[in-house]
């Protein structure tokens, strides 16, 4: 093959980003990357698999304009390869300080995104996300929650997808897969089983293998497959009696022989406890290496190569006096030889020029203003879909543009809506709308400037539209009695670093819900929530609408929700409870103190096993609030003529029917069960229905969601025989049930996925 036809190949690997292209593009590019791997010498491998914290650094000026990125390593310009520059971007370009500098679309959290169901959607997004990333000069997107929610508690909940692994794998994958799109690299994150916050660097998860591949890792086996990710970013906890970052099980003989994943792997930042144990486990790069000895999470790092400020020095050796920073160990380069050879940091560094080669994030960057415009269009959309209605009886909504007068009460829905803390953290175009004291901005409530009150008086300016602080009881009491309808806005925080300590909201909260539908019988709570919440309320209120962290344009997406200028179209991508009792674990883990100045590690056995969310409700035979897949509309939806074809490709066929005066949206659920499982979800498609029409679906079966996984030869097997098929509007309804005879099927779980 000549060079230029090798270089043609490269270009269009490139420009489609697959990391698993054509056998030729492959070829050109471990071409590629084996030429440039040769030229390296120790200190360039070591500068590509450690990444360090600007802030932290002696000199941070030597990152440049990048002082404030979430890591940072240095160019090297004479191999091609540009700095590595990385951002946080769950839910947009990250900041770390309140600087007009770094102000960037905050779009919705991305539970409130899976809300959508719609993967075209989470693609639009990652594009989006990545194109504002790029723009601002980072080439690295650390984003892609792909943890189930075992725990409606957990405090990282809005940054993930929900609790199906077909569902979360298949939005991951496509949020990846957009972020991509701009030459940049995306991760997913945080591999593995890393479901709480509560004492998240000690604890030790425990579940049968089995389990785990058709759970959690399988929502990871999915989204590789679709999104080919650059970097799989491993987790704080212990899985399997080893740290995530030292487990040879999860990083080798899974992601590597099992799933032949290319990319690399980094650490989260932390998360390094050993150089020795985490190369040989198969970690590629180590992220933030100052957070692995600053903050005695338990890291020596893999090494020290950069000087550390005086502040952080000083903060060491304090820690070192007060027995809390147990891991004291500083490797410089020639310490580093002795524990990882040239060889063994050659095949660290491999992955890593794969990752960026693949993805075109090592190209230089043009850093030019974010598109606010475009960004705002895509996060409104985002916001739209993704409102669930959850409650509506008689017809409260939508409000009447014509309506004489409406109390807004609460949630400080006069100047914005409220976003998820920690990582994630953006700062909104405007500010926050809330301003909070100190420059850093992680640890802070952040309220984007997208005001609920104003939205609703532009769509319907012949009303009185009055606005009541919630904590104001007596004036929020007498607006209710003299309006027609309440809106009632209720915010709850939730940030990385802790799992809420209750699904209920506050007692002032529920008091003044309570007391708000004493004083008037027309009214609607509005949620911004992580997640679900309970509602010892609910009987009372006639609507409820779940707009969880809606993002810079939520307020607009929930004044158009409310007065029906748009149908909502949301569904739950995990189960409402009715009580904690009703959990796995009905108490939250609780952490161990430190013992001789470490951090005692604990289990947690996540006894549930495969069975997580809707499918432990099933299986215990509980009730709950409001199911898996719950949403409603403004219109009502009937499905017919309900069809199954077991074939090489099984699939089944349903007709949909409008029977309202509006057009709308549904999201169709096919579930299964039978041979040994409970209901699971095996596809999905969401369909635009005008009034009055019909729209003939056909969606196949996802085989590797009713496969069980077997340990002695690594596959997947389909246990042949008779299964129902049922096509529904949530896990919980009975729907429309057909039975379907499966032959034994063996899968291999690795092959890509085309959707």
């Amino acid at each position: 093959m000549s060079s230029r036809l090798k270089a043609g190949l490269l270009a269009t690997a490139l420009c489609a980003l697959p990391l698993l292209s054509s056998a030729e593009a492959r070829s050109a590019l471990d071409e590629r990357v084996d030429a440039t791997l040769a030229k390296l010498d120790r200190a360039q491998l070591e500068a590509l698999i450690v990444t360090h914290i600007p802030e932290m650094m002696q000199d941070p000026a030597a990152a440049g304009d990048a002082q404030h990125a979430a890591a940072w390593s240095p160019a090297m310009p004479e191999h091609g390869i540009a700095a590595i520059t990385e951002t946080d971007g769950t839910i947009g370009v990250g900041a770390r300080i309140q600087d007009s500098r770094y102000e960037s679309t905050a779009y919705p959290a991305a539970l409130a995104s899976a809300a959508s169901w719609n993967p075209a959607l989470l693609e639009a997004l990652g594009r989006s996300v990545g194109r504002d990333a790029r723009d601002r000069g980072f080439n690295i997107l650390l984003s892609g929650g792909t943890n189930l929610t075992r725990d409606p508690r957990g405090g990282r909940n809005f940054e993930y997808l929900g609790e199906d692994p077909l569902l979360v794998g298949r939005l991951a994958g496509f949020y990846a897969r957009g972020a991509q799109s701009n030459h940049i690299l995306a991760t997913i994150k945080h591999f593995a089983l890393n479901d709480y916050e509560t004492g998240r660097t000690q604890y030790d998860v425990s579940i049968p293998r089995e389990a785990a591949m058709e759970s959690d890792l399988l929502a990871f086996n999915i989204a590789l497959r679709i999104g080919k990710p650059g970097a799989v970013m491993c987790a704080y906890n212990m899985v399997w009696g080893a740290y995530s970052c030292e487990s040879k099980p999860l990083l080798t003989d899974i992601l590597r022989r099992q799933w032949h994943y290319p990319g690399y792997v980094m650490s989260d930042w932390g998360a390094v406890h050993s150089t020795k144990k985490s190369a040989e486990a198969g970690l590629n790069q180590e992220s933030g290496a100052e957070i692995d000895t600053a903050i005695g999470l338990g890291g020596t790092g893999m090494l020290q190569d950069t000087p550390l400020s005086a502040e952080t020095t000083s903060r060491i050796a304090a820690a070192i006096k007060n027995g809390t920073l147990f891991a004291q160990a500083f490797y410089t380069p020639g310490q580093l030889a002795s524990v990882v050879s040239d060889e063994s940091l050659r095949a660290m560094a491999r992955p890593i020029l794969y990752g960026l080669f693949a993805t075109g994030a090592e190209q230089p960057i043009e850093k030019k203003p974010v598109d606010r415009a475009e960004g705002y269009k895509t996060a409104l959309e985002a916001a739209q879909q993704g409102i669930v209605l959850l409650r509506n009886e008689k017809s409260a909504l939508p409000l009447s543009k014509s309506i004489r007068s409406i109390a807004v009460i609460g949630g400080h829905a006069d100047k914005g809506v409220i976003s998820g803390g920690g990582s994630p953290t953006v700062l909104p175009f405007g500010g926050n709308a809330i301003p909070q004291k100190g420059e850093q901005i992680m640890s802070q409530q952040v309220w984007d400037p997208s005001a609920p009150l104003t939205y609703m008086r532009r769509l319907a300016p012949q009303a009185a539209i009055s606005f009541t602080e919630e904590t104001d009881l007596p004036k929020a009491e007498q607006a209710a009695k003299s309006a027609d309808a309440v809106v009632l806005f209720i915010a709850q925080w939730s940030t990385e670093g802790r799992d809420r300590a209750t699904l209920s909201l506050t007692d002032a909260q529920n008091k003044l819900i309570a007391a708000i539908a004493r004083a008037n019988p027309n009214v609607t709570v509005v949620l911004e929530t992580e997640g679900p919440v309970l509602m010892p309320w609910l009987d009372q209120v006639r609507a409820v609408v779940q707009a969880w962290y809606p993002g810079s344009a939520g307020g607009e997406a929930i004044a158009q929700i409310l007065f029906g200028d748009v149908n909502p179209s949301g569904h739950l991508p995990l189960s409402f409870p009715l009580s904690e009792n009703d959990l796995p674990r009905p108490a939250l883990p609780v952490a161990p103190p430190l013992t001789e100045g470490r951090p005692a590690s604990f289990q947690i056995a996540y006894d549930e096993g495969a069975d997580v969310g809707y499918r432990w409700f099933a299986r215990t035979d509980r009730k709950v609030l409001f199911p898996f897949g719950h949403g409603l509309s403004y219109t009502r939806f009937t499905y017919y003529h309900f069809v199954v074809k077991a074939e090489r490709a099984p699939s089944a066929s349903v007709t949909i029917r409008n029977d309202g005066d509006r057009d709308g949206c549904d999201v169709v659920q096919l579930y299964a069960e039978g041979q040994g499982i409970g209901r699971r979800l095996v596809g999905w498609q969401r369909v635009s229905v005008p009034a009055h029409q019909s729209r003939d679906v056909t969606i196949p079966v996802d085989l590797q969601t009713i496969a069980r996984f077997s340990q002695s030869d690594n596959r997947w097997h389909v246990t042949p025989g008779s299964y129902q098929l049922r096509v529904a509007h949530s896990a919980a309804e009975e729907g429309l049930t057909s039975a379907i005879l499966l032959k034994g099927t063996t899968i291999a779980g690795t092959e890509p996925r085309s959707e």
